[in-house]
């Protein structure tokens, strides 16, 4: 009889076991998931990139510098969170703005491809709110993000470090309005528009450049600058 007592002492602890993991299992998913929606909330997907009909290097709407009727274009993609591309935009991108831009001679724009991490999204949306703001501003924007770009496995590209960017260059920036228009349909539709172009013509990484709608091999000056004179002397 005791033994009989034993054993469904036994099978009713195990019961309580398999159902009380049952149910902690289930309440880590529902946190999982609450936390991933949270996630989501803030740092947004880009989406409408497949309903985008690339048609070439169309850099009406991207961010422009020097002459838009130069016969050479030069666009770089980049990501914000890509500490190679601070890199060239501290080392390679002044020079070639002396040699080629300053000079007229070469139309540059960005292009946006926010591959890295979540946060690279959120980057590349307020440089569009920035842009739409003010386009002046939009450069130096970009240069100070890039001063204050930290490591890229972590997420630093927050809804208040990106505010803050962008007000110290548009000192008269709404900063609440700011925040809201992150996550405005027309934001998410100037990066996805970037995203199928890069999409399209096969970028893999940043920064990727392109002189005329041909991928340079590495974005190293030298390399570009061949390109472009290639360009001028035909």
């Amino acid at each position: 009889m005791s033994k009989k007592k034993k054993s469904n002492s036994n099978q009713t602890f195990a019961i309580s076991v398999f159902v009380g993991i049952v149910v902690l299992v289930g309440a880590l998913f529902f946190v999982s998931k609450l936390q991933d929606k949270k996630s989501e909330a803030v740092y947004p997907t880009i989406t409408g990139v497949k309903d985008v009909k690339v048609n070439g290097f169309d850099t009406k709407d991207q961010p422009t510098l020097s002459n838009k009727e130069a016969k050479i274009e030069v666009v770089e993609f980049g990501d914000y969170k890509c500490p190679i591309c601070a890199d060239w935009n501290r080392v390679v991108f002044p020079q070639l703005k002396a040699d080629y831009i300053d000079k007229g001679l070469i139309n540059f724009s960005f292009i946006n491809y926010p591959f890295i991490s979540k946060d690279s999204n959120l980057a590349a949306l307020a440089s569009e709110v920035v842009y739409k703001h003010d386009k002046e501003s939009f450069w130096k924007f970009q240069e100070e993000i890039y001063l204050k770009q930290e490591d890229e496995t972590k997420t630093w590209a927050t809804q208040d470090k990106l505010a803050s960017i962008a007000k110290s260059v548009i000192p008269n920036l709404d900063v609440k309005q700011f925040k809201k228009d992150l996550y405005k349909k027309e934001t998410m539709k100037q990066v996805a528009n970037d995203v199928a172009i890069a999409n399209h013509y096969g970028v893999q990484g940043t920064p990727t450049i392109f002189v005329n709608g041909k991928a340079v091999d590495n974005p190293s000056l030298e390399s570009i600058k061949a390109a472009i004179d290639a360009e001028l002397n035909k």
